[in-house]
């Protein structure tokens, strides 16, 4: 697995792609993983400087993945009109099998956080679970690729703070099981976003358009890091 580098957390912004240069035709560049310091202890950001970087960077949504936790859905919508930016609720979760991505879930609790529980509730609510960062060392058990076939709709193949990007070991392998592969920068800094991101070759105006963009495989991964030998 490729360990996490600290480098990957020092690219200027400026020498990151332009979104336009690898956004679909009539097609959108989704932020699928990023943290605010409103709801993430571990963050570094505020909610509305996550918003502004998305605008600057040139990307067409953005999803707050708070740890454990779930944006209100007004407070989703003030965010999304007072910015004239679309803005998407999800979470984080940290389940007995690592972190996972959910989109389309209407609350937490923490029932989710056990595998089985949650992959029943994702499929009586319409919802989609995606294998956050599945190259990262942690402790705990690793779900083999057979699991992950079962509980998830998707893997996050690329991770902003990770070496690994298109045409890797993770997307290989995910694509070949016929999941949805994704790309998340994993942001906890305003830097940090948009360093990668969700393709969907459709306009995306909300959480149902996401989910129907993983759900279906149609989503994609990019990245717009510069192409550097890490050591």
């Amino acid at each position: 697995m490729t360990p996490r580098h600290d480098i990957l957390r020092l690219i200027d912004p400026a020498d990151l792609a332009p979104a336009d240069s690898v956004r679909p035709p009539g097609g959108a560049l989704v932020e699928l993983h990023a943290h605010s310091s409103n709801r993430s202890r571990d963050s570094g950001v505020t909610v509305q400087a996550l918003i502004e970087q998305a605008k600057h960077r040139g990307l067409d949504a953005l999803c707050l993945t708070e740890h454990n936790t779930l944006w209100p859905d007004d407070e989703i919508r003030e965010l999304s009109e007072r910015h004239e930016f679309t803005v998407i609720a999800g979470m984080e979760l940290g389940t007995d099998v690592g972190h996972v991505l959910v989109f389309g879930l209407p609350r937490y609790h923490p029932e989710l956080l056990e595998i089985d529980r949650l992959h029943r509730v994702v499929a009586a609510e319409g919802a989609v679970a995606v294998l956050a960062h599945p190259m990262r060392h942690r402790p705990g058990r690793h779900p083999g690729w057979e699991e992950i076939q079962t509980w998830f709709h998707g893997v996050e193949v690329i991770n902003g703070d990770h070496s690994d990007t298109v045409g890797g070991y993770h997307h290989s392998q995910t694509e070949s099981l016929g999941l949805a592969a994704v790309a998340g920068s994993d942001a906890h800094s305003r830097p940090a976003v948009g360093r990668v991101a969700t393709a969907v070759p459709s306009y995306v105006a909300g959480i149902y358009d996401l989910v129907r963009a993983i759900s279906n495989g149609s989503a994609y991964p990019v990245d717009m890091r510069p192409r550097r030998t890490i050591e």
